[in-house]
């Protein structure tokens, strides 16, 4: 996929047309794929003239990769600060959980988002290897970082990896798994309320989980001690 030029809009009427494209580009890519989306019925869909695709991402590469991104709220994920040293632990992973969780507020956009991204994994673009590197990866290096410092380490180690993934398996349940969530216990995402709710009781979840693999630490050394 190649990259153009891009413009970032500065009146309200090019804010307004550039949202619209992403709005019909994310229901357009989620139901037909990246490939069998044309320039034109984006164009159509979003109320806007050809040239604006072109003007406001550089391209439908472009549009396809904001698409992807935008509606996640990746640009808050990035500016979080949840492993900012002198946190308690509780409050870190609470913000973590926080910011992961956010886009579940978002309703039917969540749904076409998540479709998008199942789509992308079985007729790739290249899009999901730079989402891992530019927002994925960072937000995983600093959950790590705050492990690390929580459990005294030098550095992480394959523990603390299969920590790290058990923490972010916990909020990922609920993007993977949206319709089974919604068919046996609805009122867990049903409101920004409950979601906030839910970030919290999973922040208080992964403390335990943490404090568990600190005592199984604590032990396996005592017991290397007396051996």
């Amino acid at each position: 996929m190649t990259k153009g030029l891009a413009h970032v809009p500065a009146r309200a009427d090019g804010i307004e047309a550039r949202q619209r494209l992403v709005r019909a580009g994310l229901r357009l890519f989620a139901s037909k794929g990246f490939e069998k989306t044309s320039i034109r019925a984006l164009a159509q869909a979003a109320k806007v003239n050809v040239a604006s695709i072109s003007y406001y991402f550089g391209d439908k590469a472009g549009l396809y990769r904001a698409v992807f991104t935008e509606p996640m709220g990746s640009e808050a994920l990035l500016a979080s600060d949840f492993d900012r040293a002198g946190l308690p632990l509780r409050e870190a992973l609470h913000r973590f959980f926080a910011q992961f969780l956010q886009p579940l507020k978002s309703g039917e956009e969540l749904r076409l988002l998540t479709r998008l991204h199942m789509r992308e994994m079985v007729e790739p673009t290249g899009t999901w290897e730079h989402a891992v590197e530019d927002e994925i990866r960072p937000q995983y290096e600093a959950l790590l970082r705050l492990l690390v410092r929580e459990l005294g380490l030098r550095r992480a180690d394959h523990d603390t990896q299969r920590l790290a993934f058990a923490i972010v398996g916990m909020a990922l349940h609920y993007f993977v798994c949206q319709d089974g969530v919604e068919a046996l216990a609805p009122h867990l995402c049903a409101t920004p309320r409950s979601v906030d709710t839910l970030a919290e009781r999973l922040a208080g979840y992964a403390a335990s989980i943490v404090e568990g693999e600190r005592a199984r630490r604590a032990s396996d050394a005592a017991k290397g001690a007396r051996a």
